[in-house]
């Protein structure tokens, strides 16, 4: 798909192009989905980082837009900024450090160091990286200073995790499950909502009910005098939803040797049957 340039002006990323009088001139160009949100003054974050983003939009206005946008794009930015808890003084000053230390670079149009000076020089920066805590972690920079060494920050949920314990496979809900034989290559697949281990408790004292109440575990213990491996039951599957879950047992039935009845497949769709290598029922 070929895109047209329309009232003298078409958009290439971050960018506007705009065809004038036979010249070009670029602008900054921001999606009508832009929400005009960054890293919020308020957060967690270290001042490097925060100033970095005041630096990061300025670079993308001075080097992007043509010198007749930078007021109006630089009035946008700061507003944005506000919006995001910036204080004005540090949105200021962070600008005209920025600006003072471009118009001493040589370089500054240039996107690689020629100078190997200036690169030798970035070689030998080390960084001590260390998570970032508020009002502490910025103690550590003289430390570092006289040791030669700059201070870098992450974010300090990179260190400690939030996250939950993992269940123990037991505890595991809406699961699948499959209970093998220790005699024999004999299995059984089956499905609960519930915990693995409630229904597997079912099943280990069903042998103790009647028999037109057993099921067809307790039939196979008891008619082939075997012994079932209830200490490594196995979770095929977990799946919350109660069809899809229904569908997952069918297919771990047709894939095993299993116990189960035939009956037990009946809703498992002909589609299926090519992917396990299942014959089509006649």
């Amino acid at each position: 798909m070929v895109e047209h340039e329309e009232n003298n002006f078409i958009n290439f990323l971050d960018v506007k192009v705009i065809t004038n009088n036979g010249r070009i001139k670029f602008d900054i160009y921001k999606k009508p989905t832009n929400s005009g949100r960054y890293l919020n003054y308020m957060s967690n974050h270290s001042i490097q980082h925060k100033r970095s983003v005041i630096i990061g939009q300025l670079d993308r206005i001075l080097f992007l837009s043509h010198p007749e946008f930078h007021k109006n794009n630089i009035v946008s930015m700061i507003d944005t900024l506000i919006l995001n808890n910036y204080p004005l003084d540090i949105i200021f000053s962070t600008i005209n450090n920025r600006i003072k230390k471009l118009s001493i670079r040589k370089d500054v149009h240039k996107n690689n160091f020629n100078n190997n000076n200036e690169l030798n020089e970035l070689n030998k920066k080390k960084y001590f990286t260390i998570p970032f805590i508020n009002k502490n972690s910025d103690k550590f920079s003289n430390i570092a200073s006289k040791n030669n060494f700059k201070i870098s920050y992450k974010p300090i949920n990179r260190f400690i995790k939030s996250g939950k314990d993992k269940l123990e496979k037991m505890d595991q809900c809406n699961v699948v499950y499959k209970i093998c034989c220790l005699d024999c290559n004999a299995s059984y697949v089956g499905q609960t909502k519930r915990k693995a281990k409630t229904r597997i408790k079912e099943h280990k004292s069903n042998i103790k009910r009647s028999n037109d109440a057993l099921t067809i575990l307790s039939q196979h213990q008891i008619d082939k005098n075997h012994k079932i491996n209830w200490e490594n039951i196995k979770i095929l599957d977990i799946e919350p939803y109660f069809q899809k879950r229904m569908t997952s047992e069918m297919i771990h039935i047709k894939k095993i040797n299993g116990m189960n009845k035939q009956s037990d497949t009946e809703k498992l769709p002909e589609i299926y049957f090519p992917l396990l290598n299942i014959p089509s029922l006649p």
